[in-house]
């Protein structure tokens, strides 16, 4: 009796220790590494013009017109942002791009103008405390 008793405890033992082990390598070959972090900003249809990750394009309120040597129209994109980190993204993420901020009004609005050699570009910031409006006005040419 005793003789099964030990049996039962060894086929136990073993049993543990082996789905011990599966468990474990089945845990390390199930984790992957982390996903790389999320892009700051995202491209749009203006070749250098960028807007954060964390904001949506609204497809309805937003027309592009693009021809062979020309882009232009108004990009409408929303989100939970805050005026103020809008307002430096764009004016540090257009200055890498070439475009030279020259005016801004600041009212209950914002009102961002930017400018280069090839085309114009308005940015029109509205905050509310639910979510953030931003359109974006831009006009470029294109040298062939």
């Amino acid at each position: 009796m005793q003789r099964k008793i030990f049996l039962s405890f060894v086929v136990f033992m073993v049993l543990a220790l082996v789905s011990c082990t599966t468990t474990s390598s089945q845990k390390r070959s199930e984790t992957t590494p982390p996903s790389p972090p999320k892009p700051f900003y995202t491209g749009t249809e203006f070749p250098d013009i960028v807007i954060p990750a964390s904001m949506k394009v609204d497809q309805e309120h937003s027309m592009i017109v693009r021809t062979q040597n020309y882009i232009g129209g108004v990009l409408t994109i929303k989100g939970r942002v805050k005026v103020e980190s809008l307002v430096e993204f764009f004016k540090n993420q257009l200055a890498a791009r070439g475009w030279t901020l020259t005016g801004s009004i600041y009212y209950k609005d914002i009102l961002l103008a930017f400018n280069r050699p090839n085309g114009s570009c308005f940015i029109y910031i509205k905050g509310s405390p639910w979510t953030t409006e931003v359109q974006i006005w831009a006009s470029e040419t294109f040298n062939e």
